[in-house]
């Protein structure tokens, strides 16, 4: 059985223990996941309910409360394993958006091409600074949230490099 990247993210935050959607939430934001991956808010809850019809995830109702509990299932954590190595071992460009733009960047002139990499490259800055604060916070205690921000501050550290050698090349 597939399953979406997603349904992937869901299953592993649910592999951590038991949750409800709103704390799903909580945990993605927190984690700094919402930019890198497109689960939304409103899309949780769907997604919640076709992992449980799937049989990869079982809801129990709190007590007291409407809302439910969502833990995974044996199957899910099979699946989730599976994937897990999968994806993992998949080699796949990690910024399809930026490599899209360059396959037709020749459309813009070298001043336009320099101005687009330099608001890129502040947004880069935004963002490493961003996630070192929130080291320095310790909002990235658990392995798997550390092993995350490693591998993003690495990315953001090799994407400036690279940015700065571009605009470099433009500036002549």
């Amino acid at each position: 059985m597939a399953i979406s990247l997603t349904e992937q993210l869901i299953l592993g935050i649910l592999l951590e223990g038991p949750q409800h959607g709103y704390h799903i939430e909580q945990i993605i934001k927190e984690r700094g996941m919402r930019k890198w991956t497109d689960v939304g808010f409103s899309s949780i809850y769907y997604v919640l309910d076709k992992l449980e019809k799937k049989g990869l995830a079982a809801a129990t109702s709190s007590k007291g409360k409407e809302k439910k509990e969502y833990q995974i299932t044996k199957e899910g954590l099979e699946i989730l394993k599976r994937t897990t190595q999968e994806l993992i071992s998949e080699c796949k460009p990690a910024n399809a958006h930026l490599m899209t733009g360059l396959a037709t960047a020749y459309l813009l002139d070298g001043n336009e091409l320099r101005a687009a990499f330099s608001k890129r490259k502040e947004k880069l800055e935004t963002e490493l600074a961003d996630m070192q604060n929130k080291k320095e916070n310790g909002q990235h205690e658990t392995p798997i949230a550390q092993q995350l921000f490693s591998l993003g501050e690495t990315l953001l550290k090799a994407e400036l490099d690279w940015l700065k050698q571009e605009v470099k090349k433009l500036e002549g």
